[in-house]
């Protein structure tokens, strides 16, 4: 069988190898984006989540603060409207006598006695007079309130303020003018229970952690919650401090409502994101907040099980590409294994035709070209073996002037070897007297007119001439020369 010369391959990276790397990037490169846009994007959701969360708490709590306000007054105005209560005063502003201000006793007594709401009341007569009072705080009417029964004299329902019990239990004060007939008989002074407050600022549903729903009102020192803070006992009241220029207590009492999430520090000392309204009627803040690190800890963990869900996915692509990998290029991988083993000179190989798609064309296309150059090489053998024993001298020689290939009957018929007959113009071995006629000979060949008998003079290695009879064949494309050369006794044998 014959054999073709070996081709060297250089190192190379398997196809599966390169085709493995290159799925397994792709999936790692996928499942990286996927988490990354997907952690962007749920980041915003969650962040504007919060803040309509926020809104909603902010308002639905400011609508139930000021209902709460506003049946506080509805109270007042009730207890006001008392027909005998505003009869008797005005007879006891006429006669000053004891049996009137006995029934506004009864009437106050009676009043602070039914309803828990009313912790204690006080009516003064037109002149300013203490007439009667009655609930356990009546006590903390006449230091807070009496010195505004002079000052006041609008018909409405004034708030008045806050005082707080031992306990820290905020109490309202509201004070308002009895009136008969558009004339002004005294004022009535009202201490209400604070305690919905605190029902209503306990409700932290939906805050969280640290979240926390916060009533404030103006204080000497700065602000002052109506209730206990979140986490601490009942007993803790007290100031809040703003020592931070937005503070969200301080941005609800400046009246500045709406949703901040980018600065805010409140009592104590923590990033918050908060939503704030203001309540006109008592001048209070309501604060709806939660601490900025928790709603972050939310992404934070969202994050974590992306990266999570990220690795496993990008393990399963892993797998599915090795598996992919494999059975996309090993079909590839084998075709290679047979180009390199006929690069080898296994002119016998050939690939297994086993699919109908694209790799068994390409397998099918292999063993043809392996077949036609099977059978080339056997040619090429052939006319090696052919070339190299023919007793006529063979060469191919080129327009140039120079031999390209000789066989070895030239070596012998002129005694040169094959370096020196390809090293050196074959003019500089034709006979002088030739020299001519051969060149022109030569012209002829390379217009691609052939040589049928042409005879001339070669030079051998030992000095001596010998006649030669030329057939030659021009191939103009190339500018080479097939010839077959004779040897002959002179010019006669031409």
């Amino acid at each position: 069988m014959a054999h073709c010369a070996r081709i060297a391959y250089p190192p190379i990276v398997d196809i599966r190898t390169k085709l493995v790397f290159a799925l397994v990037a792709v999936t790692l490169g996928s499942m990286l984006a996927f988490a990354a846009v997907t952690y962007q994007k749920a980041g915003d959701m969650i962040d504007d989540a919060a803040a309509e969360q926020l809104e909603g708490l902010a308002e639905s709590s400011s609508d139930a603060l000021k209902s709460i306000v506003d049946g506080w007054e509805e109270r007042v105005q009730l207890v006001a409207s008392r027909t005998q209560l505003r009869l008797s005063l005005r007879d006891f502003n006429a006669s000053g006598d004891p049996v009137s201000r006995q029934r506004i006793q009864r009437i106050l007594d009676d009043v602070t006695g039914s309803v828990q709401t009313i912790a204690a009341l006080a009516t003064y007569a037109r002149d300013g007079r203490l007439v009667a009072q009655s609930g356990d705080a009546a006590d903390s009417i006449l230091a807070v309130l009496y010195p505004m029964s002079r000052a006041e004299s609008t018909e409405r329902v004034r708030f008045l303020g806050v005082s707080f019990t031992p306990d820290g239990y905020p109490r309202l004060a509201y004070a308002t003018r009895l009136a008969i007939d558009g004339e002004r008989v005294g004022f009535l002074f009202v201490l209400l229970n604070g305690e919905r407050l605190g029902d209503l600022t306990a409700d932290t549903a939906g805050l969280g952690r640290t979240g926390e729903l916060m009533i404030v009102m103006p204080d000497s020192e700065g602000a002052r919650t109506l209730h206990p803070v979140r986490g601490s006992g009942p007993e803790i009241h007290g100031d809040v401090l703003l020592a931070e220029e937005r503070d969200p207590a301080r941005l609800a009492l400046e009246g500045r409502e709406g949703l901040f999430q980018e600065g805010l520090v409140d009592y104590r000392g923590q990033t918050v994101w908060a939503a704030t309204r203001y309540i006109s009627k008592t001048g209070w803040g309501l604060v709806v907040k939660f601490d900025e690190a928790e709603k972050r800890d939310v992404v934070y963990r969202f994050r974590e099980e992306m990266v999570s869900l990220a690795l496993t996915l990008a393990g399963f692509g892993i797998f599915v590409a090795v598996i992919l990998g494999f059975r996309f290029a090993t079909p590839i991988h084998s075709l290679a294994e047979v180009a390199k083993q006929i690069g080898k000179g296994d002119m016998s190989a050939r690939a297994t035709v086993k699919r109908e798609d694209e790799i068994g064309l390409l397998a099918r296309t292999l063993n043809q070209m392996a077949d036609e150059l099977q059978q080339r090489v056997t040619e090429l053998h052939e006319f090696q073996k052919f070339f190299e024993v023919s007793i006529n001298l063979l060469c191919i020689a080129g327009t140039d002037g120079y031999f390209k290939r000789t066989n070895p009957a030239f070596e012998r018929a002129l005694g040169w070897d094959r370096e020196q007959l390809l090293g050196h113009p074959f003019l500089e071995l034709v006979h002088p007297d030739d020299v001519k006629a051969t060149q022109d000979e030569i012209d002829k060949l390379a217009e691609g007119i052939p040589t049928i008998s042409f005879v001339n003079r070669f030079r051998c290695a030992d000095g001596s001439w010998k006649w030669l009879r030329w057939t030659s064949y021009p191939e103009p494309e190339s500018g080479l020369l097939y010839a077959i050369a004779r040897e002959i006794e002179g010019p006669q044998d031409a």
